[in-house]
């Protein structure tokens, strides 16, 4: 399922989250919490629809939140086809386990996190903050 999870457009944004996780009440609280921080938000349930999002989504996706195991495209392989698409996108994996060794890589890469689940809602919105940080234009803009 795909959605805009942004729901008070007077609110000034300072960057475009991707949220993707199948499961659907984790993944709503996420949204629920990146929109009350400033962030305009939007989510899928699966690496396909999450993929088609980030080609179509204007403005361009800043940051993926992503579990990194789901059915289908894993969080890495989303991930990268995203990159594809914007080079300067930031990553926040989330996960209930540590993934192994193709995250460590990844993570080596920059503007790239790892966040282990169960997590406070704090800690994604500080985690989200300072990857985005990362960004130069990003970090200009907020």
């Amino acid at each position: 399922m795909v959605r805009d999870c942004h729901m008070n457009s007077e609110r000034n944004t300072t960057a475009t989250v991707l949220v993707v996780d199948d499961d659907e009440i984790l993944q709503r609280l996420i949204c629920k919490t990146l929109e009350n921080s400033g962030f305009r938000v939007l989510a899928a349930g699966n690496g396909s629809d999450a993929l088609t999002l980030c080609r179509n989504a204007q403005p361009p996706v800043d940051l993926l939140v992503t579990d990194y195991s789901m059915p289908g495209l894993t969080g890495l392989q989303l991930a990268s086809e995203c990159f594809s698409l914007n080079p300067e996108l930031s990553v926040l994996y989330i996960s209930g386990s540590w993934p192994g060794d193709a995250l460590r890589t990844d993570l080596e890469l920059g503007r790239r996190r790892f966040l282990a689940k169960p997590f406070r809602m704090s800690e994604l919105v500080r985690n989200a903050k300072e990857v985005l940080d990362m960004q130069p234009e990003v970090a200009r803009s907020r």
